[in-house]
């Protein structure tokens, strides 16, 4: 009889895309191997044995990035630094040591998938035996400018999403043949709409024919969406518009209140899934999770926010590709879907440069190179010091 495969994912709850992006390989495993696995979901900094201190970061982290961005771009610049990165960490090592160890007792695994930075370097100084510490492996969720901590050297594998995402990690001393290019794992439902666009819009009270631009600020509903909305609705467009404000309530509410001159819904924290494929174009901030989805459905993007740090290089991989354009604000965000509504044929070649953009089979990859994983052994020994400066020498020369 075949043995289960015990897989642990463990994630963060710093903004929403990280747990998104556990959701999606949990049910990529369950999906293409049912009974044969069992996968197990968690954050070890809610661990009750985990720091305060990362609780805290976690519930402070959307404020730091809408209200003091400077602040946040010099921490995450400072913070790739290799010897400042390493030395933060070793101090999250300690906060999080406890908590991850209580982990692994109650979670026995044969493989853990981290989809949050610096996990997998704490399992390996837990379970130090390589006969009997689970495969580890890193499944990153930024396209471009990912930062270093997310590259462990203890990794059997490390799922990058894009070129440029693995020659960094290749800079930051991992073996190339443990970089492996996969994509942001999205759920199943982005890859594959459950019905035609027009019967989704049917479903959803949508005009039928209206061009139709979904409008997003993150799970948080952050950003300029009031103003972004109300610019498209005094512009005399023929067009339709969706509203997701996620848990922002009070935004919901003004946006509710106003008289609408164009068709438009509002929405709260809703799945997208359905809205993506009934919409002929999004407009969202950068976060590597929303961008994967829409560009797994097929959608252009119109990139309204760049929170500092990460995000910069998934607007970069999005422009680069040809799947949409950067609208810093209302101005440039009305030009550019008044060009797309007036000039079909363009919005046509956008969206087909988005659907070879997306990469919607990335969750089964992942899942694949876990199983792959939890049925064999895991590298013996972490590369050397001398062995990873020849490597990232090898890279610069």
């Amino acid at each position: 009889m075949r043995r289960i495969q015990r897989v642990l994912i463990l994630t963060a709850d710093a903004g929403s895309g990280h747990r998104s992006t556990a959701r999606a390989i949990n049910a990529a495993l369950e999906r293409n191997y049912g009974d044969h696995v069992a996968v197990s979901v968690v954050n070890p900094i809610h661990h009750p044995k985990a720091s305060s201190l990362l609780r805290l970061y976690e519930q402070v982290y959307l404020d730091e990035m809408q209200h003091v961005p400077a602040l946040y771009h010099l921490t995450y610049a400072l913070t790739d630094i290799t010897g400042v990165h390493h030395m933060v960490a070793g101090s999250v090592h300690q906060m999080l040591h406890t908590a991850v160890r209580h982990v692994l007792h109650e979670h026995p695994a044969d493989v853990v998938i981290s989809v949050f930075p610096i996990f997998s370097a704490i399992v390996a100084s837990i379970v130090r035996n390589p006969t009997t510490r689970p495969g580890l492996m890193s499944v990153v969720t930024d396209l471009g400018a990912v930062h270093s901590t997310w590259f462990s050297r203890y990794d059997d594998v490390c799922a990058v999403p894009t070129g440029t995402a693995r020659r960094k990690a290749i800079r930051c001393g991992l073996d190339p043949a443990h970089v492996v290019t996969t994509g942001i794992p999205v759920g199943m439902e982005f890859a594959e709409p459950r019905a035609s666009a027009a019967e989704l819009r049917r479903e959803l009270g949508w005009h039928p024919e209206l061009p139709t631009l979904l409008l997003l600020g993150g799970g948080a509903g952050v950003g300029q969406i009031a103003t972004l909305a109300e610019t498209l609705d005094t512009a005399e467009l023929p067009l339709q518009l969706a509203v997701v404000t996620g848990t922002n309530k009070a935004l919901a509410e003004q946006l509710r209140a106003r008289e609408w001159r164009i068709p438009a819904h509002v929405y709260g924290f809703v799945p997208l899934a359905d809205m993506m494929h009934a919409a002929d174009m999004v407009a969202t901030k950068a976060g590597g999770l929303t961008v994967s989805e829409a560009l797994a459905a097929g959608r252009p993007l119109l990139i309204h926010g760049i929170p500092p740090g990460q995000e910069e290089g998934n607007l970069k991989y999005v422009r680069s590709s040809g799947a949409g354009q950067w609208t810093p604000d209302a101005a440039s965000l009305l030009r550019h879907v008044r060009r797309w509504v007036e000039n079909p044929r363009e919005l046509m070649q956008v969206t087909a440069a988005a659907r070879r953009a997306g990469i919607p089979d990335a969750a089964a990859r992942v899942a694949r190179l876990g199983m792959e994983l939890a049925t064999h052994a895991p590298l013996p020994n972490p590369p050397s010091f001398l062995s990873r400066a020849r490597r990232q020498l090898a890279t610069w020369v």
